[in-house]
């Protein structure tokens, strides 16, 4: 059932209208029912999922990071994230005048 659904039911990965080329309703749908469904699972009133690609919640988790300890001006980036990724995360940090190093860990 799960199958036939969600994974071979293009709706989820197609965009709903020929026009446009941001994130399909799908993918907003599957983000939906992602909180719902861990919402379920652990009891807790809400869940959130709102950030729709790696590269976002990698620059979000950076921003958290930087408002906690405001004197540290430098965040590591493993060399094994995704480039866009890491673009995301140093474009992110320009503003804020925060050093990314991209090294191994």
């Amino acid at each position: 059932v799960i199958l036939r659904n969600i994974l071979e039911n293009p709706a989820w990965y197609t965009p709903y209208t020929p026009y446009q080329a941001e994130v399909s309703q799908g993918r907003l749908e599957s983000l939906l029912n992602f909180q719902t469904m861990i919402s379920d699972l652990t009891g807790l009133a809400f869940a959130n999922a709102s950030l729709l690609d790696e590269g976002t919640a990698a620059a979000e988790a950076m921003t958290l990071a930087h408002s906690v300890r405001k004197n540290k001006n430098t965040f590591f980036v493993s060399h094994l994230c995704h480039p866009q990724t890491i673009a995301v995360v140093k474009t992110r940090a320009d503003p804020l005048n925060i050093r990314v190093i991209v090294g191994d860990h």
